[in-house]
C-alpha cells in the first residue's frame, strides 16, 4: 500500500503528465501509459518520491510543449534534474549520440537520474521484439548496461535490468 502523502505526490505527476501530454503531445505512441508503469514500477522498488515522479515525468520535455521550467515550479529541483538528464537533446541529429549524451547526462546528474533511465528501458524493452526494430534498440541496451552497471548492481532495479541483460545476451548469440 502506498502512504496518502506519496499517493498524492504520485497523482500530482500523473495529473501534470496526462495533461501535458493530451494538451500538446505529439508522440503516436502511448506515452502516458509508458510513463505511469515507469514511475509506478519507481513506486513499487521503494524508490524516494523524486525519483518515482521523476519517472512519471520523464518523457514530457520531449513529448509535449511543456519545459522543465514548468516541471521545476510544479516539483522542485531535484526532480527537474532528473528530466532534464533523461531528455535527449534534439539537437543532436544522430540517435545513437542523442541517446548516449543523455546517459552520461543522466550519470552526471547522478544515480536517481540512472535508476530513472534504467526504469524506462525496462518497460520500453516488450515493445522492442514486437514492432519492426532495428539493431539500435538492442545496441542502446547493450550500451545502458555497460554504462550503468557499476552504479546500479546494487539498486533494487538492477534485478529487473539482470533480466534484460540476459536477453540482450541471447539475441547476440542468435
Amino acid at each position: 500500500m502506498i502512504p496518502y502523502q506519496k499517493s498524492k505526490e504520485i497523482e500530482k505527476a500523473i495529473v501534470f503528465l496526462v495533461q501535458a501530454i493530451s494538451t500538446s503531445g505529439n508522440n503516436p505512441k502511448p506515452v502516458i501509459l509508458h510513463s505511469i508503469l515507469v514511475g509506478l514500477s519507481l513506486t513499487k522498488l521503494n524508490y524516494p518520491i523524486h525519483v518515482a515522479q521523476a519517472g512519471f515525468l520523464h518523457d514530457t520535455i520531449e513529448d509535449s510543449k511543456t519545459n522543465i521550467e514548468n516541471i521545476k515550479k510544479q516539483f522542485g529541483d531535484k526532480v527537474a534534474k532528473i528530466v532534464a538528464a533523461c531528455t535527449y537533446d534534439r539537437s543532436i541529429q544522430n540517435k545513437t549520440e542523442q541517446y548516449k549524451d543523455a546517459v552520461r547526462r543522466a550519470a552526471e546528474a547522478g544515480k536517481d537520474a540512472l535508476i530513472v533511465m534504467a526504469a524506462d528501458l525496462i518497460q520500453n524493452e516488450p515493445y522492442y521484439n514486437q514492432e519492426d526494430f532495428t539493431q539500435y534498440p538492442w545496441d542502446k541496451m547493450t550500451y545502458f548496461l555497460g554504462f550503468a552497471e557499476s552504479v546500479l548492481k546494487n539498486e533494487p532495479i538492477w534485478k529487473n535490468l539482470e533480466i534484460i541483460k540476459q536477453k540482450v545476451h541471447d539475441a547476440h548469440q542468435k
